[in-house]
């Protein structure tokens, strides 16, 4: 039986990455015919469309507590057109999603995840564990003498 892996796949069955660069290590060949076709790369539409079901999210409930315009709102939420790394997060921070679902947003609208080496990255990171609301974190952004998200 084949596995399939995508972005709407539950994360805890598919192989670790550490067991998947293992298996790439040791046998390129093998892990090419078994496991890089079946990998696909999700879109970040797609991903945000399950994530606003799971969490139960409105596109109005991410225009209003995001703070992002009607129009740019339906364009990435339909596909049509992938939002800033900025955008990115306040929508992240406005779903109260967990590091790992942001930095899988971020991947995926092609954006650099957040890196605890970069300053404002670690700050917005920080917030994140806090579970801040975007207000509270573009305040905090400020206190620290970052860039604030909006």
């Amino acid at each position: 039986m084949a596995r399939h892996f995508s972005a709407s796949h539950d994360t805890n069955t598919l192989p670790t990455t550490a067991k998947l660069m293992k298996l790439l290590e040791a046998s390129p060949n093998q892990f090419r015919d078994r496991y890089l076709n079946e990998i696909k790369s999700g879109s970040f539409h797609e991903y945000l469309s399950r994530l606003m079901e799971e969490k139960q999210v409105s596109v109005s409930h991410l225009i209003s507590n995001a703070c992002i315009s009607k129009t740019y709102a339906y364009q990435f939420v339909s596909g049509e057109r992938l939002p800033g790394r900025d955008i990115v997060l306040r929508i992240a921070l406005a779903m109260r999603l967990d590091t790992n679902d942001t930095q899988r947003l971020l991947t995926l609208a092609g954006k650099g995840i957040l890196y605890p080496k970069i300053r404002r990255d670690a700050g917005i990171l920080f917030c994140f564990q806090k579970k801040m609301s975007l207000d509270e974190t573009n305040s905090f952004l400020e206190d620290i003498g970052e860039v604030p998200l909006l």
